[in-house]
């Protein structure tokens, strides 16, 4: 029963127009929610109204019509009765209402008001928006969200689950593959970083966390929409090398810096062309101008 009561109070309520549609006993009509939760089994033959039965077989001529109180909830529910209107043909059919936010209830459908609900709230990491914006490309996004975890197989994680495997990293072959080497502290990564020197505050960040502090530096503050390509920078260049790694252990494939660079430039330069070319209006200034602008002459 408790089930039945925590799913029907919470999400859906029944406006009582003529009461030819609404369940007496397990719709939330009343205050007093599904009254089948408040009554037990009993409560049919207490109410003398069969378990079927709708809010209508309980009104007749414009008045409630209900046997005397013979117990707590019986006398409950007619002094909550005593504040409704009874069901008439006059007021119309019944409506359902979706909740739709705190103790507000609409007649549409809301999936985003429902999963608020339903789900169980968390504080908001600080590298949410590093991940999730407008802008990213939704691989990229989830690669760079393994990565702010510390979720990804890198090799330490796989030594230290008892596996048998080495654990230099193949980019530099020097240093512990770990998330923080292999895609901050590598020196593989961090010529890929280079290629992005013509702004003074384009510097290899040391973790997904310190790129939004370079995001906030007032040179960039008041510039539109670098916010949005400095991320997308970061996510691609997460992706790319966590391919590179991956083929360079399963298919014995090196590229270089160069070929890495290439192909995070080519993604990113591809995402920010669609944008330009689907937005109305266009952005302003172009994102793509602003990605241009981060690199070095020539390239």
């Amino acid at each position: 029963m408790l089930k039945i009561k925590d799913s029907v109070a919470v999400f859906l309520r029944c406006s009582v127009g003529d009461g030819k549609t609404a369940k007496f006993w397990y719709d939330f009509w009343n205050d007093m929610g599904p009254l089948i939760c408040a009554f037990g089994e009993s409560g049919t033959r207490e109410l003398r109204l069969r378990r079927e039965a709708n809010v209508c077989e309980a009104a007749a001529n414009g008045h409630w019509l209900l046997p005397y109180a013979r117990s707590d909830e019986a006398e409950t529910l007619q002094i909550v009765l005593s504040t409704m209107t009874p069901p008439s043909d006059e007021n119309g059919r019944d409506v359902y209402l979706w909740r739709n936010g705190e103790d507000h209830y609409v007649q549409k459908f809301s999936t985003k008001a429902t999963w608020i609900r339903l789900r169980e709230p968390s504080p908001l990491v600080p590298w949410s928006r590093l991940v999730w914006f407008k802008e990213e490309i939704p691989r990229c996004s989830f690669v760079t969200w393994m990565v702010a975890l510390a979720r990804l197989p890198t090799r330490d994680r796989l030594a230290s689950w008892g596996m048998n495997v080495p654990t230099q990293c193949v980019l530099c072959l020097f240093r512990t593959e770990s998330h923080s080497h292999l895609f901050f502290q590598c020196p593989f990564v961090a010529a890929i970083w280079a290629k992005f020197s013509a702004s003074p505050v384009m510097l290899a960040p040391v973790s997904i966390q310190a790129l939004a502090g370079v995001i906030a530096h007032p040179q960039l503050a008041g510039v539109a929409g670098m916010d949005a390509v400095l991320k997308l920078i970061l996510q691609v260049i997460v992706y790319c090398i966590w391919q590179e790694r991956n083929v360079r252990i399963f298919q014995q494939v090196s590229t270089s810096v160069a070929e890495v660079f290439s192909r995070v430039d080519r993604l990113i330069k591809d995402r920010l062309l669609a944008i330009s070319r689907h937005a109305r209006p266009p952005p302003s200034p172009s994102l793509l101008l602003l990605y241009l602008s981060l690199l070095p002459a020539g390239l």
